[in-house]
C-alpha cells in the first residue's frame, strides 16, 4: 500500500493516518534525514534546542 505522503505530510498528519503506515518496510536514509530536519523546526522550551537524534538501521541493534 502506497499513500504517497511526503515527510512533511507524515509528520503533520493525525495519528489515525499514521496508524495505517507500513512499519515493516525499510525507510530510505534520505527520508530519515529529512524527517530529522523537519523535527528540528519544532519549538523547544526556552528555545534551548538541545536535540539528540540516534538513527539505528541495523536489525540486531534495533532488537537490542
Amino acid at each position: 500500500m502506497t499513500l504517497g505522503l511526503t515527510a512533511d505530510d507524515v509528520l503533520s498528519t493525525t495519528r489515525a493516518v499514521r496508524k495505517r503506515l507500513d512499519f515493516t518496510r525499510p525507510v530510505p536514509r534520505h527520508l530519515i534525514e529529512e524527517c530529522v530536519d523537519l523535527a528540528t523546526q519544532a519549538p523547544t522550551g526556552r528555545n534551548r534546542q538541545r536535540w539528540h537524534f540516534l538513527v539505528v538501521t541495523g536489525k540486531a541493534q534495533r532488537a537490542a
